[in-house]
């Protein structure tokens, strides 16, 4: 019995020797088998029906002479009965080095096993490879470059090869073969690993093992040529994209941790349609409030935890009077393509972001429009090629508006209306943003909170908004009292006021009212002076606008002001009339509130109406809108406050005396192409006391400015001015000047320092300070201690001076080496140099450009460094800088870290020891390989006030730390172009918080978890 079954009784006996015959028996004729005719042959096959019967049956003895094949194959015919060869006695007189390489390179390879994992490896590394190919060539896209045809070509060998190893994969491991034999592999029934010569071997089942090992060994050589070619590969035509910070879409949306209540099955229903492929345009209509946004938010986040889909996720927001023009550059901006340009016209626009997501399977999320969009304008198109093809890319776009006429015009094949929430479902959203147990604590408050919740007729904006503003309300009279407010008619019938809204102003004005004071109620109107949906930066737009509209005005350091700014910042944000945006501002590294659209109406009806005494306040806010021009001379007598922000306003006509009687505030800022500002201007406000032109083209100041007298509050930063008027000095009520990023080179002598009313000025960004600034800030004899922001050469001689300017304090300071040639081995901020005018008030510290090894921060001792009040610290192209070290110094403000260009710095270990700290941010430092080094002998590290770790373009980075991090509070995580960085340290406690995770796709997918686990719990948060 053979040990490989009944059937297999033939025998196979092979000699190498001298002289080869053929003997036939029955057989008429046989010629030799000669190498002209097998000039093709890698595989013979004996196998086939050309061996039929006729020939092999009585074959005894077979010659070939100089036959060059790979694998010969001599087996049963029991597949097919032409061919059965029993008893063959094979001769072969050939030369072994060229007829038997393929056996050499079987034994070359060793076992078949280990061939296949060195070509998985190998093919690995080719994969590698090609990522990072194809991420160069996707930010040469953005750029407007194409990739060559070489490396397309490349591209699709690669990706040949790829099923070439896959097919070899899969016949590994359904082959079985006697040639395993020759490998180590026993065999049942005693058989010999090596059989001798002239031996009967009974054949096997059919198989081509060797086969295998010689075609992966073929494959190796085709990975390596791969690898070769790739070396030589120009991507995109031109140089490869270098970028020291991520192509990332602007907006962000996070991630809740609880489903909002009442909308899940509409958005499965979206979901299922969508990927149901039964249609492209859906729109999703309902009244302001209702819960529109979050339903789109859903959305996003479901098709940005599954990949499969979509290329490309956008999300946009529209909003009331969206100018086409601003959205195609606002979905260039969520693509981060570059190739638009602000003088591009519209078709030019939609031809680039057309040619941008041609080939791409997109997913438009266009939240609140308000009238018919042309959907080829914004690149959801298919060229004419494509709709000739059965298959095309899906453009599928999903809408949100208030208007069902609007999803009409939009030819929406899918229309949801989303309703209220039903009795039961207001409840619960109610329960969940009210505190639990004062609801609990008394049958009388739950009637009560009953009867409010009623009130809101299941609109969940206005329940959220009211179960905020009943927190901290533990009495049944205060709750008595919100009902009786709520239902009090007079309190919006003065009000015009759209049938629909009136539910929604109720509960406004209730959480209005019931602010702590009437400063914080002024904050939050102020607002909506920004456009709608836009991100407000706290520190660099909010703050600095109600300190110069006088809501914050008792103060000794401009420090004091925005403490106390923050603090009316987190009483709006508790009370949900504000919410946190995670968009973070380049190169502020701001975070951000956003105002919610139906917030903001509600706003700006309140200060369109009347007063509680009587008075008609009048504000025009038509920010963001496209404006060319102001609005007519007949709309302005009863206007106080005007803003038209972020417009495309080029310049402004004449106006005669008085135009502007009323008006105490206007903000023109981010009108970038206004150059021009005309005499008559400034003439026709008498009692103007703020004035915003940041981010204007203003080149000139006429002189007329002198004649705004009351003006308190100024702000030309970011314009391309080089003097100030000699009548500048006039302004005598002057409270705040800011310069920052302007092009100053002439200032009049006493200018500045006769402006006795300065609080603050901030001079930082200004070409370095030349001499007659600090002759300005030295004879400065104003009333109050004058806060400023100021950048200056980096020489001890210099931060002397700033220690001796009498009346002063440094606000922001930024340290600039570019000029200094010489290398500093040490520098240290805790010397007395650094007394207390330079450190006790400093809030925001950039050190650039400097030649030193290592920095320290220390406290210095009695009138030397305290640095109490630093927030933020900017170190920037120290390119020797080795080390960062804290000694004596605790700082317990500082919260933002930013480092970028210090390509010899080893670690950050230092900010273990800040205890604020909530926002490192780490950016081409090339030495670095691990973030956290030195950490003593603690077994975890931890940091509970963490919030936002953001590490990019750090080619040497193998880990963050080699420890478990303790991060409780994290919300954003941000990884770009750290290839080598595979594992995170963090553990499930991150969900507590965890908003996202921001990094390429390709490196999430190559991370190495201990715990697979947790990465299927972080999943749903990556971007």
């Amino acid at each position: 019995m053979s040990p490989y079954g009944d059937d297999t009784s033939e025998l196979l006996d092979i000699t190498i020797d001298g002289d080869i015959t053929i003997h036939g028996d029955d057989t008429s004729e046989l010629s030799d088998l000669t190498d002209d005719d097998t000039s093709e042959l890698q595989d013979l096959d004996l196998r086939t029906q050309q061996w039929s019967y006729h020939i092999s049956d009585h074959l005894e003895s077979l010659a070939m002479h100089n036959v060059e094949v790979d694998i010969l194959m001599l087996t049963s015919g029991r597949a097919s009965p032409r061919s059965s060869m029993a008893f063959i006695k094979l001769n072969l007189n050939v030369d072994v080095n060229s007829c038997l390489s393929g056996l050499k390179a079987t034994l070359r390879l060793g076992r078949p096993k280990s061939g296949i994992e060195k070509l998985k490896k190998e093919m690995n590394n080719l994969r590698d490879k090609r990522d990072d190919i194809k991420n160069r060539i996707d930010l040469a896209e953005l750029e407007g470059r194409i990739p060559t045809n070489r490396v397309s070509r490349w591209l699709r060998d690669v990706e040949t090869l790829e099923g070439q190893v896959a097919a070899i994969e899969q016949d590994f491991q359904s082959t079985s073969c006697f040639s395993c034999c020759c490998f180590n592999q026993t065999q049942t029934g005693g058989t010999s690993q090596t059989q001798q010569a002239g031996d009967q071997v009974p054949m096997r089942e059919p198989s081509n093992c060797c086969s295998i090992i010689l075609r992966v060994a073929k494959k190796l050589g085709e990975v390596k040529e791969l690898m070769d070619r790739a070396d030589k590969l120009d991507p995109v035509k031109l140089d490869p994209v270098t970028t020291v910070g991520p192509s990332v879409p602007a907006v962000m949306l996070s991630i809740s941790h609880r489903p909002p209540v009442g909308i899940e099955s509409d958005v499965e229903g979206i979901v299922s349609y969508i990927d149901g492929g039964e249609g492209n345009i859906i729109g999703i209509y309902g009244m302001g409030g209702v819960g529109k946004t979050t339903m789109l938010q859903r959305i996003q986040q479901h098709y940005h935890r599954n990949h499969a889909v979509f290329d490309r996720v956008i999300w946009v927001v529209a909003s009331k009077d969206c100018q086409l023009k601003r959205l195609q550059m606002n979905i260039a901006k969520s693509l981060g393509l570059n190739t638009l340009q602000e003088n591009d016209d519209e078709k030019t626009c939609g031809d680039k972001l057309f040619s941008y997501l041609m080939n791409k399977n997109c997913l438009l999320l266009l939240d609140d429009i308000w009238e018919h969009l042309d959907l080829q304008l914004l690149g959801m198109a298919h060229s004419a090629t494509d709709r000739g093809q059965q298959q095309q890319p899906r453009k599928t776009v999903v809408f949100t508006t208030r208007s069902e006429a609007v999803c009409v015009q939009m030819k929406a094949e899918k229309k949801i209306k989303i309703k209220c929430l039903d009795p039961v479902q207001a409840w619960q959203l109610f329960e969940e943003n009210s505190e639990g147990d004062v609801l609990n604590s008394d049958a009388g408050i739950k009637f009560v909170a009953e009867k409010l919740v009623e009130e809101c007729a299941g609109l969940p904006l206005a329940l959220i908004t009211i179960a905020r503003a009943m927190s901290g309300k533990k009495t049944w009279g205060d709750w008595d009292a919100a009902l009786r407010q709520i239902r009090d008619e007079h309190q919006w019938k003065t009000v015009c006021l759209p049938e629909d809204s009136v539910v929604m102003y109720k509960a406004f004005k209730m959480s209005y009212d019931s602010l702590e004071n009437d400063s914080i109620r002024e904050c939050l109107l102020c607002c909506a002076l920004w456009p709608e949906d836009y991100d407000i930066y706290k520190f660099y737009d909010l703050i600095p606008c109600w300190i110069g509209c006088g809501i914050i005005r008792e103060f000794n350091v401009i420090n004091e002001a925005f403490t106390k700014g923050c603090s009316h910042l987190e009483a709006l944000m508790a009370a949900s009339l504000l919410e946190q945006s995670s968009v973070i501002e380049f190169p502020y590294r701001d975070t951000g509130v956003k105002m919610h659209d139906v917030i903001r109406d509600m706003a700006l009806l309140m200060v369109s109406g009347l007063d509680l005494e009587g008075n008609k306040r009048k504000w025009i806010v038509k920010a963001g809108i496209g404006l060319s021009h102001l609005p007519r001379q007949e709309e302005w007598p009863e206007a106080e406050r005007a803003s038209f922000m972020r417009n495309n306003i080029t310049s402004l006509q004449e106006y005669g005396a008085f135009t502007f009687p009323k008006l105490y505030m206007l903000i023109l800022r981010e009108n970038r192409n206004l150059k021009t500002i005309p005499s008559s201007l400034f003439a026709s406000m008498p009692r103007l006391t703020y004035l915003d032109l940041n981010g204007c083209g203003i080149r000139e100041l006429p002189r007329e400015i002198c004649s705004l007298t009351e003006l308190q509050y100024l702000d030309l930063s970011y314009n391309l001015i080089t003097s100030l008027p000699a009548e500048f000095g006039c302004l005598s009520k002057l409270e705040y000047l800011l310069l920052s990023d302007t092009d100053l080179k002439i200032v009049p002598k006493g200018t500045i320092s006769n402006l006795l009313m300065l609080k603050w000025l901030d001079i930082s960004k200004v070409p370095l300070v030349p001499e007659w600034w600090w002759d300005e800030l030295k004879c400065f004899k104003g009333r109050y201690q004058l806060s400023v922001g100021i950048s200056i050469n980096a020489t001890t001689d210099n931060i002397e001076r700033l220690n001796m300017l009498p009346n002063v304090s440094i606000w922001k300071l930024t340290l600039d080496g570019d000029n200094i040639s010489k290398h500093q081995q040490v520098m240290d901020l805790g010397t007395k140099q650094w007394g207390c005018r330079v450190s006790d008030h400093l809030e925001f510290l950039r050190i650039n450009y400097l030649r030193i090894d290592k920095l320290m921060l220390a406290a210095g001792v009695g009138h030397e460094s305290s640095f109490g009040y630093l927030k933020s610290l900017y170190f920037e192209d120290l390119e020797l800088l080795k080390e960062i070290s804290l000694n004596r110094v605790r700082l317990f403000n500082l919260r933002k870290i930013h480092i970028f260009g210090c390509h010899m710095l080893k670690d950050a270990s230092w900010v273990l020891q800040l205890p604020c700290l909530n926002f490192l941010e780490i950016i081409s430092c090339e030495g670095m390989k691990e973030l956290i080094s030195e950490v003593g002998n603690s077994n975890s590290i931890s940091n509970p006030s963490i919030q936002r770790l953001f590490l990019i373009d750090m080619p040497n980075l193998n880990r963050i730390a080699n420890q478990p991090l303790h991060f409780p509070n994290l919300e954003y995580i941000r990884v770009h172009s750290c290839p080598e960085l595979k594992k995170l340290p963090f553990g499930a406690e991150i969900l507590n918080r965890l908003k996202w995770i921001d990094g390429e796709e390709y490196w999430w997918n190559n991370l190495n978890w201990d715990d697979k686990s947790i990465k299927d719990s972080l999943t749903p948060y990556v971007w």
